[in-house]
């Protein structure tokens, strides 16, 4: 077989080449520090690492919206505590207002102590996360969701809490629904109430009324109404159902309904016990503030006075329970998001290790190898301008 001068030059010209693509791709490499520069380098590898990079980009999405997380619940949980503040401080007021040395000038003052509480109850109620969304708005969250009308107050948040995704098929709520927390009190025991009439003027008033019998009550209102030493029991229509004989301190158990009075009531004074309604915590705070500040000069005044301090003691110890339990959940959810912020974490890195080793170039092996293939080309273009200065009267001579 013939081999032309001409081939001999061309495949010398294409190994240059060849080399001085080399050469350009490992300075590339170093330059940018990625040892993978196209799919063509390792297909497999360049495979894997945009898997990597997905799966990274995934953890860093859940981990930003773990961490946002754990701002909200965080500052709800400490709205919450206010919040828990604020009605034990209500209490206090009002056990304090319940004293008979109190006169109306310091009753007023603590009326007007408890409406400044319901005025920043509202207020923690209304917080927002310092970015412009309400805590305690759902998942309308864009707008303030409580408003005060006067007697009580307006919700305009939705009921579905905002959730965020921590992980796959895993999300969390980043907020209770103001509607779950400070509206839909039960008032009374939670399942009836009691009133004292406005006629009376005896000194008993309600100790204890709490439904011991759930399957003897109808759900119908009915009274009580005291004459001599008996009382009797009228339906809602105001018809005479029963007459019992009662004594000053007696309990009494009607349609399932334990009721236990203190003092001697006068004849005709008359208690109603109704089926629960539903009010919310600033329509309670408003409610003691009214009691405390109402009249209390004759005997039947302070004795329905009494009364309806203790259903609202009772409301209000329920309300406390039941910001207790919300804030334990939201303990516990701030819990969960710290644990998946810190897994988050801990898959980030490691990812990004094994990313690197995937992309990375080994900066000494490169330089190294650059400084081979620099070498080789310097001495390929060296022998390649030798052989070309070559002719047959050299080799004559």
């Amino acid at each position: 077989m013939r081999v032309s001068t001409l081939l001999l030059h061309q495949r010398s010209l294409d190994l240059m080449q060849m080399q001085q693509q080399n050469l350009l791709r490992t300075q590339t490499q170093l330059a940018t520090q990625q040892k993978l520069l196209t799919a063509a380098d390792d297909p497999g590898d360049w495979a894997a690492a945009m898997g990597m990079d997905q799966l990274l980009a995934q953890a860093r999405r859940y981990q930003s919206n773990a961490e946002a997380a754990q701002h909200r619940l965080s500052l709800e949980e400490s709205a919450l505590a206010e919040a828990q503040d604020v009605l034990a401080h209500a209490r206090e007021l009002a056990i304090q207002a319940n004293s008979s040395t109190q006169s109306p000038q310091t009753r007023a003052v603590i009326a007007q102590e408890l409406q400044g509480l319901r005025a920043q109850l509202l207020a923690i109620a209304n917080r927002d996360d310092g970015q412009g969304r309400y805590l305690f708005a759902g998942a309308r969250d864009a707008a303030e969701p409580f408003s005060w009308n006067g007697s009580s107050a307006s919700y305009a948040g939705d009921d579905a809490p905002r959730l965020l995704a921590i992980g796959n098929a895993r999300s969390i709520a980043v907020g209770d629904a103001g509607s779950a927390v400070f509206m839909g009190l039960a008032t009374g025991d939670g399942q009836v109430q009691v009133s004292a009439d406005v006629a009376n003027t005896g000194a008993t008033h309600l100790q204890q009324a709490q439904l011991r019998n759930p399957a003897a009550y109808d759900g119908n209102a009915f009274s009580l109404r005291f004459v001599g030493g008996s009382v009797e029991i009228r339906d809602a229509a105001d018809t005479l159902v029963e007459t019992r004989s009662y004594e000053p301190g007696s309990s009494l158990q009607v349609n399932g309904v334990e009721l236990r009075f203190a003092g001697t009531p006068a004849d005709g004074d008359r208690y109603h016990i109704e089926p629960s309604t539903q009010q919310d915590m600033f329509a309670l705070l408003d409610k003691l503030a009214n009691i405390v500040a109402g009249p209390q000069q004759t005997t039947g005044e302070r004795a329905g006075a009494q009364t309806a301090m203790q259903q609202a003691l009772s409301e209000l110890e329920a309300a406390q329970a039941r910001l207790s339990s919300i804030r334990t959940g939201a303990g516990l959810r701030l819990g969960a998001a710290q644990d998946a912020a810190a897994m988050l974490s801990a898959q980030t890195v490691e990812a990004e290790s094994a990313l690197s080793k995937l992309r990375d170039v080994d900066v000494a092996e490169a330089a190294s190898r650059l400084q081979r293939e620099l070498l080789a080309l310097q001495a390929a273009q060296a022998a390649h301008a030798r052989v070309q200065g070559l002719s047959l009267f050299d080799y004559l001579r």
